[in-house]
């Protein structure tokens, strides 16, 4: 579960928790610098302090001594924060003068290379206090006498400490402040870079549900521009398939309307007759009108479906065109020869392309039908496939020039083709599956036939339609 619901506190989360993160390890750094830098200062003097005290030191009567009068040691003592020891260690190991008590040299203390001495630093405990130590070797030969006397000197580290607080005092002071005013900042500028967000989200709140105008322009970055052009984009192509759907309503609702009009009528004719003879007629004449009616119906279902998928992926394979077609042929053989048509196949064995199956069976069929059923008795019917192209043409009557854009739009009737029944869709969904497939449809006169020849080119069977 997301802890933080909103993006703003999301984005300061993101953003101070690194902050913090540095804020700490700033402060430790700075802290350690700081302790560092307090125990260069103060270890100089207290070697200082030893070597003061080792050049107290004389042989007399061949024997080492040490005078290190009280004065000279307060000398070394800065402030009142702090308490100073010493002891003055022979070459034979015995306590010439201090206190014979201090912690010894630890082992894995390393001697110190910062000053051209023979002198170990390190920490230590001492009568409950924590110390810093400087053990200095100082080289001994006078009067016959020679060896290392070890002088330590060791101070509290009070003064120390409290240098090294002050530091971090500070650093913890302006490192707060650099964290607050980051995060501050930060709040306030996503404060005003989300503003134009929260003006969208208030348009889109207060938006009836079927209002489709495109949203204004109000984010100015341009990462989030494209998000405003695209949900435009939506709704232009959201507007312009209801567009369609409440014209094809209209459309559909109007064919609809005349064959159950005219069903009605001849019901109606049927029971206001007592004429057995005038029964049958209107029988027949409603069974027309019925059969008319299923096949409306049919292509009315046919052209929503392919309109509907006109928004969905595309699901394509090869298919051989010059199967579809022969098929196709095979299937309307029975209603050309109750006409007396001489339907015939000419053109390649087999033509690769990719499609749909399905819908280019149901282009095949559109085409085949409307040119059976427009030729004259005893007319002739071609389908044809060369190189992914196929033709389809008839000896009907044929689509004048100006008539042919007409001819591809849905519900439209010629003046050529009252005398035979339909909607005006077949053609229409054949426009429709060609644009699916990203084929090119062509009317024109066949030059062979007389009547409408219909071209359809598909593309290279090496390409995928988009």
């Amino acid at each position: 579960m997301r802890l933080i619901p909103s993006l703003r506190g999301e984005l300061l989360v993101w953003l101070g928790i690194p902050l913090l993160l540095l804020w700490g390890l700033s402060v430790y750094t700075h802290y350690q610098s700081a302790r560092h830098a307090a125990n260069q200062a103060y270890d100089r003097a207290l070697l200082a302090s030893a070597r003061t005290v080792a050049e107290r030191l004389e042989v007399r009567h061949g024997h080492l001594e040490v005078d290190v009068p009280w004065v000279v040691l307060d000398s070394f003592e800065r402030n009142m924060n702090d308490r100073l020891f010493y002891q003055v260690i022979s070459p034979e190991g015995k306590t010439l003068s201090g206190y014979d008590d201090l912690p010894d040299i630890p082992l894995t203390s390393v001697m110190s290379d910062a000053y051209p001495a023979l002198v170990y630093f390190y920490d230590a405990y001492y009568k409950q206090q924590r110390i810093r130590v400087a053990a200095l070797w100082q080289p001994v030969s006078e009067a016959g006498f020679e060896g290392m006397a070890l002088v330590r000197v060791a101070e509290t580290v009070n003064s120390r400490q409290a240098f090294a607080e002050g530091l971090l005092r500070t650093a913890l002071l302006s490192q707060s402040l650099l964290v607050l005013m980051t995060l501050l900042l930060a709040s306030l500028m996503l404060r005003r870079l989300l503003r134009p967000l929260r003006q969208l989200s208030r348009i889109m709140l207060q938006r009836n549900p079927g209002e489709l105008t495109p949203l204004p322009p109000l984010l100015p970055w341009s990462e989030l521009q494209p998000l405003i052009v695209a949900f435009n984009r939506y709704i232009e192509h959201l507007r312009g398939v209801l567009a369609r759907q409440e014209r094809f309503s209209a459309d559909a609702a109007h064919q609809l309307r005349t064959p159950l009009t005219i069903l009605k009528t001849q019901v109606g004719l049927a029971i206001g007759s007592n004429n057995p003879e005038q029964w049958r007629e209107s029988l027949q004449g409603m069974r027309h009108t019925l059969d008319d009616t299923i096949l409306l119906t049919d292509r009315l279902l046919q052209l929503a479906r392919i309109k509907a998928r006109h928004g969905e992926d595309k699901l394509v394979e090869r298919i051989d065109l010059a199967a579809v077609v022969r098929d196709a042929c095979f299937t309307c053989y029975p209603a050309a020869r109750n006409k007396g048509i001489d339907l015939g196949y000419e053109g390649d064995e087999t033509c690769l392309v990719t499609g749909d199956p399905l819908l280019l069976a149901e282009l095949c069929a559109n085409l085949l039908d409307n040119a059976i059923k427009y030729s004259p008795p005893h007319g002739t019917v071609t389908a044809r496939v060369r190189e992914s192209e196929m033709e389809i043409e008839d000896s009907g009557p044929g689509i004048a020039e100006a008539q042919q854009g007409q001819a591809l739009q849905p519900f439209r009737r010629l003046e050529n083709s009252s005398q035979h029944p339909g909607a005006g869709i077949g053609l229409a969904l054949v426009k429709d599956i060609c644009a699916w497939h990203d084929a090119q449809i062509t009317l024109g006169r066949s030059p062979t036939l007389g009547g409408l020849q219909v071209r359809i080119s598909f593309r290279s069977p090496n390409r995928t339609p988009t």
